[in-house]
Order: structure tokens, then C-alpha cells, then sequence
């Protein structure tokens, strides 16, 4: 359901974030400073290629993935137009056999944990993909900090398949899913409250 919800909402999606609202320039701002040009980088949950072809020119090599075709299709129209030769998009999840451990010394994961079927799954799997001192940088609505009406509308655009399954999870469980996972918290904040965008940045720990 994921992938025909999201193949269907393509276009819209990428004429939404195309306007690159404050909210999406404070994101990449704040992405930008934890990056550099060595850094090879994961995009889970790329969409439509906007925000991984904006850090592409400041790193070595930048990977997005997403499970909707039609996202996957945008994102390497857009790299074609714009000319950027350090990316490349595959309509792959986080547990392909493609993807090798410790391959990435940064993932971004923006707005798609709260769509995943197992969080804490997907956590330990990034987690085995960075190389030691990778970093994971996350922004993930959280549903249950959402007055109960709009739950309760969620709820029911899921029953009638109107939206995809999303996680009702609250700000203050996110971070212990991290560190669960072994990761090391540098940074968790209120990223968004209109939307309730818990920022979670995380460090893979150097080996022993």
C-alpha cells in the first residue's frame, strides 16, 4: 500500500517541496554543518531527490532510496536537468542485500520513520550500514503529540486507505528506540511543533 499511496501523490509531493518552504531551508541549513566533501550518504526515504540532490555538492557520493517508482522516476528526471553526477536513485528499501555494512558515513532518514513497519528494525539495520562515527540524522512526526481529533481522522483516511499506516509514537520515545539500537544521542529536539517533528540526530560509536 506504501508504494501505490506514494506513486500516486508523486507529483503533488514534488511540487510541494520544490517550494522550499523555511521549515525545508532550516532542515538543509542544519543538515549542511554535520556534512563534508568525504562524506558518502544514504537518503532513505529520498522521494523525489529534492533535498538529496541540495546536499549532493557538498559530499562525495550521495545514495537515495525509496520504495515508490514514480518518486524514484522524479528524482532522476531532476538529476538529469540539473546535471549533478554524484548521485544516483534506486527504488530499493533500507534492507537491500545492494546496500553493504558499513558503506555510508551519514544517513538521512527526514520525515519517513513514522512510515516504516518496524522502527526499531530499521534502526539496528542503519545502524549496521554507517561505518563507525557515522552519523543518522532524523526528523520524524510524532503522531501521539497530536490533539485527538486529528488521530482520530488519521485513523480513519487509514481505514478507507486514504494514507498510508503511520506510528503513534510520542517525542519521548524516540530517542531510547536510538539508543536501543546502540546508537549515541547528539542531538534530539522539537524540530517542528505545528507538525510535532522530533529531530533526532545519532552517532554510530567508534570500535573498541
Amino acid at each position: 500500500m506504501q508504494e501505490i499511496f506514494w506513486d500516486r501523490r508523486a507529483r503533488k509531493y514534488d511540487d510541494e517541496i520544490s517550494h522550499h518552504d523555511s521549515l525545508y531551508q532550516k532542515t538543509l541549513q542544519s543538515t549542511e554543518t554535520l556534512l563534508n566533501d568525504q562524506d558518502i550518504l544514504l537518503d532513505l526515504g529520498c522521494a523525489s531527490g529534492e533535498i538529496s540532490l541540495d546536499l549532493a555538492p557538498l559530499v562525495a557520493q550521495v545514495h537515495g532510496i525509496d520504495t515508490s517508482g514514480r518518486m524514484i522516476e522524479l528524482a532522476n528526471q531532476k538529476m538529469r536537468a540539473r546535471d549533478i553526477r554524484n548521485i544516483d536513485f534506486s527504488r530499493i528499501d533500507a534492507f537491500d542485500r545492494s546496500l553493504e555494512t558499513h558503506s555510508f558515513s551519514a544517513i538521512t532518514a527526514f520525515n519517513v520513520l513514522h512510515l516504516v513497519e518496524n522502527l526499531s528494525g530499521v534502526l539496528d539495520r542503519l545502524y549496521c550500514l554507517l561505518t563507525p562515527g557515522g552519523l543518522l540524522v532524523s526528523q520524524t512526526p510524532c503522531l501521539r503529540e497530536r490533539g485527538w481529533i486529528f488521530r482520530i481522522l488519521v485513523r480513519l483516511a487509514q481505514k478507507s486507505r486514504l494514507c498510508p499506516p503511520i506510528l503513534n509514537i510520542a517525542f519521548d520515545e524516540l530517542a531510547p528506540l536510538f539508543i536501543r539500537s546502540g546508537f549515541e544521542i547528539l542531538d534530539s529536539e522539537l524540530w517542528d511543533e505545528s507538525q510535532s517533528i522530533q529531530r533526532v540526530v545519532a552517532r554510530r560509536p567508534q570500535d573498541l
